[in-house]
C-alpha cells in the first residue's frame, strides 16, 4: 500500500527519503519544519502571526519567511485533508515529533480511517540518546526502512485523545511544552533560562560552546541552538549574562555571567 508520509524537519524528511528509496517505494513524503515544543501556538491553526512573530524574534538575521512557513504549513494540512491516501505518520520521543502527531491528528479527524503511525523506539537508535529524548531525524535510515512493513492504524479512541491534547496545548499556549513520561508538559522559558546560567561559566567562554551544552541539557525538551542562543539573548537584556563580540552571530561571540549578580 502507497502512503503519504508525514514528519516533524527536514532532517527527518530526508531521511525518510532515502528509507524510501531503499526500499524502492515511490510515497511521498510531506515535511512539517515548525518546531511546535517552543513558543506561541494560540494560533498557529489561523494566522500565524503571533507566532511567525516568535521565530522572527528568535531568528532575526535568517532570510526564511517565517509568515511564508505558517502559511504553508496550513497548506501542506488541507492538502492532507483533501487527498484520499493513507497518511503515515512518524514519530520519536521528543515533544515536536509528539505535538506534530497531535496537530496532523486534529487535522484529518474526519477521515480518522486514513490516519497511521509509526512510533519509533528509543532502542531502535544506534547511539543511546541524551535524556530518553529522540527525533525521527536522529535516526538511520536503514531503520526507518525496516518500519515500512509495521505502519498501523491509529486507533479511534487515541485518535480521539491525541485530537484533544492538541486543543488543549494550543489552548494553554504555554512558552515551552516538555516531553517528560510519555506526555506533553507545558512550562516556561525559564526551565530553560536556569540551565542556561547553571552551564555558563564565570570566564569568557564561546557562545557556541555554551549554546552547545544546553541543547541537551533542558529535561524533556530537544533545544535548537537558535532557540537557546536567543534564550542567551533575552538573559542578557535582563542583565544575567554578559556578551563581548558580534550578538548576531553566534560563532563570533562570547559569554559569560554578569560579574556584579555573582558577587553579590
Amino acid at each position: 500500500m502507497q502512503y503519504i508520509h508525514v514528519v516533524n524537519g527536514d532532517a527527518a524528511g530526508n531521511t525518510l527519503r532515502q528509507a524510501l528509496a531503499q526500499a524502492s517505494r515511490p510515497d511521498p513524503v510531506v515535511v512539517l519544519r515548525d518546531d511546535l515544543a517552543v513558543g506561541p501556538l494560540a494560533d498557529v491553526d489561523s494566522t500565524g502571526l503571533i507566532r511567525s512573530g516568535f521565530w522572527q524574534r528568535v531568528a532575526p538575521k535568517t532570510d526564511i519567511d517565517f509568515p511564508g512557513e505558517m502559511r504553508q504549513a496550513l497548506e501542506q494540512l488541507q492538502a492532507l485533508r483533501r487527498d484520499d491516501k493513507e497518511v503515515a505518520i512518524w514519530h520519536g520521543q521528543s515533544a515536536a515529533d509528539q505535538l506534530m502527531l497531535r496537530r496532523v491528528v486534529s487535522h484529518l479527524y474526519q477521515a480518522p480511517q486514513r490516519i497511521n503511525e509509526v512510533s519509533m523506539d528509543l532502542r531502535e537508535l544506534e547511539t543511546p540518546p541524551q535524556a530518553n529524548l529522540a527525533a525521527i531525524g536522529m535516526y538511520p535510515a536503514a531503520r526507518l526502512a525496516r518500519r515500512f512493513s509495521t505502519i498501523a492504524p491509529v486507533s479511534v479512541l487515541r485518535l480521539g485523545r491525541l485530537g484533544y491534547e492538541w486543543q488543549q496545548n494550543v489552548k494553554e499556549n504555554a512558552d515551552v511544552r516538555l516531553w517528560k513520561g510519555n506526555t506533553i508538559v507545558p512550562a516556561a522559558y525559564h526551565t530553560v533560562d536556569d540551565v542556561i546560567l547553571d552551564r555558563t561559566p564565570d570566564d569568557w567562554t564561546s557562545a557556541v560552546q555554551v549554546v552547545g551544552s544546553v541543547m541537551g541539557a533542558v529535561d524533556g525538551l530537544l533545544a535548537s541552538d537558535w532557540f537557546v542562543f536567543w534564550r542567551c539573548r533575552e538573559l542578557i537584556s535582563a542583565g544575567q549574562l554578559v556578551l563581548r563580540g558580534n550578538a548576531d552571530a553566534m560563532q563570533n561571540c562570547e559569554l559569560r555571567r554578569n560579574p556584579m549578580l555573582s558577587a553579590e
